[in-house]
């Protein structure tokens, strides 16, 4: 696993015409790269445990049959490059179902713990539910393992300040699961126009995430009836599944895939795919050392007791120091990129607008020029392959905590403004709202022996 030469790169690059980044299509999850990846032997291998396990149920995306979940897929897909040799899951059947994908070779477990406490493992995968992502990142970078864990990064600001802390300590290496940075061509052509200057300096943002995804082929938000405590399934640990949140009464719709939808544990499509279309659009406008200092709007929220709780519409603004904004509403899956020269619109499946219509096969082979220099030399197309080509080499990966935690707290920002119902005032050096009540919401209380420290 090595850095591509430049003419290899552009080779494999994927933007040989710019009708293939203008097709209609949809994408839902990942482009995977044909490249030929350099094998080593078990020894060799850097090994690998896997925290948080799921399957998803059938209804997920339309889905007819039950498959793997979030941290299943990057657990498995660590497994092309390092050697998986545990795995664990508060939910035991699901540990033993993922070390079946490796037989005689992954151990199962219930407690994460013994991942982390286990000298011999190099690499930790994390893909439980999101209020366990900065605890389990923590200890994992503190024990001196690379990490891979899923976005949202963070639950709170207050986590997000102590992960980049944690990280910077520690010089670990971290990447997190922002996957359209690198995998999806159509933002990998979106970045380089961007960074070339055809749309001009001053561009502002339009973030646009879906609200309403799908079980069972119904909208999750659909019925709006309260649930009623259930039975607890044998092998699950309810009590460490709740780990830092408030105790609550068991019932499928509070857990597995539905947990994006309490904001408990999650803050439903705001951090779910705010963490992707944000986090893209202040990567690319390289605002990662900045934030914005005010956030605005409205949401909309159920107000149904025992039923799920996150925003459910919402329309807000962020302003910068300089002038430039960033809107953040609920609606179609997409991001729209507007400067002086022109705007671009941009999703999984589909990039638009006279700055790509126009391109010719001159200004093609620039964007792969600047594409080569935003991966750094690095093969486009697989984000867990860049995540180990990163550890081998010593560097951090494409989606490092570094460029990751302001775009994630801007969601948090977006919901602390939704919940207040105020404009809020951020001072990035004190870390700090103006606004007392909004200061109240940057860290939440744990539970006794769960605490993120």
């Amino acid at each position: 696993m090595t850095k591509q030469t430049r003419r290899q790169f552009l080779r494999s690059a994927g933007l040989a015409s710019a009708a293939t980044c203008v097709a209609p299509i949809f994408t839902p999850y990942l482009y995977s790269s044909e490249q030929p990846v350099k094998k080593k032997s078990a020894v060799e291998k850097l090994q690998v445990g896997a925290v948080g396990v799921s399957k998803y149920r059938a209804g997920v995306w339309d889905s007819d049959e039950d498959f793997d979940g979030r941290g299943t897929f990057v657990g498995r897909k660590a497994g092309e490059f390092g050697a998986v040799v545990a795995c664990a899951d508060v939910y035991l059947p699901f540990s033993e179902r993922f070390a079946a994908y490796f037989p005689n070779q992954c151990k199962a477990y219930q407690d994460y713990e013994r991942i982390i406490e286990d000298p011999t493992i190099d690499v930790v995968t994390i893909g439980t539910p999101d209020h366990w992502h900065a605890k389990i990142a923590v200890e994992a970078m503190r024990a001196g393992k690379s990490v891979y864990v899923e976005k949202p990064l963070t639950l709170t600001m207050e986590e997000t300040k102590l992960i980049a802390k944690v990280a910077k300590e520690t010089g670990a290496i971290v990447q997190v699961g922002s996957q359209q940075r690198d995998e999806n061509e159509t933002f990998r052509l979106a970045a380089a126009i961007i960074k070339s200057g055809r749309l001009g300096k001053k561009i502002n943002v339009v973030c646009s995430l879906p609200i309403n995804e799908t079980i069972g082929k119904v909208g999750v938000l659909d019925k709006r009836e309260p649930f009623k405590p259930q039975p607890i399934p044998e092998g699950l640990n309810w009590d460490k599944w709740l780990g830092p949140t408030p105790y609550a009464d068991y019932f499928l719709e509070r857990c597995f895939y539905n947990f994006r939808y309490w904001l408990a544990y999650s803050a439903g499509p705001i951090t779910d795919w705010g963490a992707h279309n944000i986090d893209f659009a202040v990567w690319a406008l390289e605002r990662y050392n900045d934030a914005p200092v005010e956030v605005s709007g409205t949401a909309k929220f159920p107000n149904i007791p025992g039923w799920y709780d996150v925003a459910e519409e919402f329309d807000f603004l962020f302003k910068y120091k300089d002038g430039a904004t960033l809107q953040l509403k609920s609606g179609e899956n997409a991001v729209l990129f507007t400067g002086e020269l022109g705007r671009i619109r941009v999703n999984r499946g589909r990039i638009t607008g006279k700055p790509v219509e126009t391109l010719t096969e001159k200004d093609i082979e620039e964007l792969n020029e600047i594409q080569h220099d935003i991966l750094k030399g690095r093969t486009p197309g697989d984000h867990m392959r860049n995540f180990f080509e990163a550890i081998e080499d010593g560097v951090q990966p494409i989606s490092d905590i570094a460029s990751t935690t302001s775009g994630i707290n801007m969601c948090h920002m977006a919901n602390i403004c939704g919940l207040t119902g105020k404009t809020l005032h951020w001072n990035q050096d004190s870390y700090s709202f103006q606004e007392e009540e909004a200061n109240a919401m940057i860290s939440r209380p744990s539970r006794p022996g769960y605490e993120v420290v």
